[in-house]
Order: C-alpha cells, then sequence, then structure tokens
C-alpha cells in the first residue's frame, strides 16, 4: 500500500491531518506519494489510501462511482441527542427565524461552518453568495466541554477534546452505551459528545472516518483508522 498525502505549494504537509499521516507512514515505513492538488494524481490506484481535505476524497470517490450518503445523525443514537434536529432549506430557515437556531449544510459541507442564526439578517455569517441549499436546524444548546469519541471495528480507541473546558469530561457510560447501540456503524469512524451547563453529556454529531483531521490523536492510530474506513469504501470497485 502507498499514501497519498496533500503538501501546499512548499511541499509541506498541508494541514495537521496530512502531517500526522506523514509521520506514521514514516514510523511504520510506508511509502508516500504527495500531492498539491487532487486533479493533479496521475494513474492513481483506488486501493491506495489519499489523505487530503474531504474535497479531495470526495472528488476521488465521485471519480470512482463511491458515494457516501451524510450520516450526521444516525437514527439509532437518536436519544443521546437531547435536542430537536431536523432538515430543511437554508432559505426557509432564514424567513422564519423566530428563536436562535443552529444551521449547518447536510451536503455542501464547505458553503458554511456550522452557525447559530438568531434573525434573518444574520445571514450575513454565512458569507456572499447564498444559494437554497439543504441544511440541518436545531435548537440551540450551551456546550462548556466537546470531545470526540474514536471507533474503530465497534472498539473505542481513544478519546480527545477539542473545544471547551479540557476537564470537563463527559459521562464515559453514554460513550459505552452509544457505541453499543451503533449496529449500522462503520468500520471507522469519530462520535463528537459535549457536555452541556445543565451537565448533560449530548451527541454532538457523527463523523465518517475517511475525511477526519487528527486532533492530537497518535499518528500510528490515525493512519489506522484512515485505512480501515478507505479499504471499506473502495472494497466493491473493480
Amino acid at each position: 500500500m502507498e499514501v497519498y498525502i496533500r503538501t501546499d505549494q512548499s511541499g509541506e504537509p498541508y494541514d495537521s491531518g496530512s502531517y500526522c499521516a506523514l509521520q506514521a507512514c514514516k514510523n511504520l515505513n510506508i511509502n508516500v506519494k504527495k500531492y498539491k492538488i487532487v486533479y493533479s494524481l496521475q494513474n492513481y490506484d483506488i486501493e491506495n489510501l489519499i489523505v487530503g481535505t474531504v474535497s479531495d476524497i470526495k472528488e476521488i470517490l465521485d471519480q470512482n462511482g463511491i458515494e457516501v450518503e451524510p450520516l450526521d445523525y444516525p437514527s439509532e443514537l437518536k436519544q443521546f441527542l437531547g435536542r430537536e434536529i431536523w432538515k430543511s432549506t437554508l432559505f426557509d430557515v432564514i424567513k422564519n427565524i423566530e428563536e436562535p437556531i443552529f444551521v449547518k449544510p447536510v451536503y455542501e459541507t464547505k458553503r458554511f461552518s456550522g452557525t447559530v442564526l438568531e434573525k434573518s439578517d444574520d445571514a450575513v455569517k454565512l458569507g456572499g453568495s447564498l444559494t437554497d441549499i439543504d441544511v440541518w436546524c436545531s435548537k440551540t444548546v450551551k456546550f462548556v466541554s466537546e470531545w470526540r469519541l474514536w471507533v474503530l471495528h465497534g472498539e473505542i480507541v481513544a478519546l480527545t477534546p477539542y473545544r471547551g473546558k479540557w476537564d470537563i469530561f463527559p459521562d464515559t457510560g453514554i460513550l459505552k452505551k452509544a457505541v453499543s447501540l451503533f449496529k449500522s456503524a462503520p468500520s471507522a469512524y469519530a462520535l463528537d459528545f459535549a457536555i452541556t451547563d445543565k451537565n448533560e453529556t449530548l451527541l454532538v454529531e457523527f463523523s465518517d472516518a475517511y475525511g477526519l483531521q487528527s486532533m492530537g490523536l497518535d499518528p500510528n492510530l490515525y493512519l489506522k483508522i484512515l485505512t480501515a474506513r478507505w479499504k471499506e469504501l473502495v472494497s466493491n470497485v473493480k
């Protein structure tokens, strides 16, 4: 196996995930091929792992007819959300804001980051040239600490903090229960959990392993997680 890793124009790792994957490849003596633009890849073998932006990875998947349905809020895990979440369209949300609402794209994840809108004029937060895309919506909850739970082949392998207070921990019993109930889960993924100002441990969202950043994870484990999911995604490509 070779690993294709994105770099910036100077040849350095493009982001933290690329850097972490490169370190793991060095540790494990895995051959690395660097690229700067995904469209420049020539004679790329889909069986080789690619580490880059989510857009890069989706481009390669699209080229090979692999469609990955967004699964931000798996039905098996609804009991852990602790808040109402629904699908709508961006323009419908903007026209009907009556109370603060959190919105994020369903498919076009690069269009804007998850944002709280309090009034219609807040649409300016989302940038210019808005189009009416599908969005996830939820009522707002105050999170004081957020953690990423890493899962590989049904086993919890790591828990890393990524936002808020580092010394406020999630309820590990809830984390274990969520993983045990997620029967339709892919081979590798992450669940983001948060602790609220009321000391509730709630699921923030599911994240598919193919596009995850490292967030301080051990490099070798990070590469193992990416590789497991990639092999699963490309297993049926001829």
